[in-house]
């Protein structure tokens, strides 16, 4: 009778345990984790403060990302200028007002090989801004000048010297 007493309980708790479902309770999980999270964050502040600041400047030094440089190139309606040089640069005294004037002329070069003329403060009115990143540095063996390959914002590709880009 002890035995059979025993198969039944035994039976019985064996399909209460089958059908019990395991209970979460996301609630505690989640205070949990963000308990772990501001004590995590107290620990980095603390290990900051008494870390040894020339170790750590080394050490983020060594570990920075390799981020590509970043250069502002000139546009004036679309058009990526390449270069420009000077044309006039002329300064007189105008005999009415006993003035000192400019009289500046620069001629721009376009992407597209195209050129256009502009007093000096009309270019300065008119060109824009477009950052792209140097991809590589080309240097001219006869002369030692420097121009760098960039890609643009747009996704194209330019060779432009030194003194004509920022």
């Amino acid at each position: 009778m002890k035995k059979e007493l025993e198969k039944k309980t035994n039976e019985e708790v064996k399909k209460v345990e089958e059908t019990k479902e395991p209970i979460v309770d996301f609630a505690s999980i989640g205070k949990e984790i963000s308990s772990l999270k501001e004590e995590n964050k107290k620990l980095n502040e603390l290990l900051l403060q008494v870390a040894d600041k020339k170790q750590l400047a080394i050490y983020y030094k060594r570990n920075k990302e390799k981020t590509l440089p970043v250069v502002r190139l000139r546009t004036i309606e679309g058009k990526v200028i390449v270069g420009w040089r000077t044309i006039t640069d002329k300064v007189d005294q105008d005999p009415i007002t006993f003035r000192w004037r400019e009289r500046q002329t620069i001629e721009v070069l376009y992407e597209d090989g195209k050129s256009q003329q502009f007093a000096l403060m009309d270019y300065v009115n008119l060109y824009r801004h477009i950052e792209a990143n140097i991809t590589s540095v080309v240097t001219d063996e006869e002369t030692g000048k420097i121009a760098f390959k960039v890609t643009a914002i747009n996704g194209k590709e330019y060779v432009i010297g030194a003194e004509f880009v920022n």
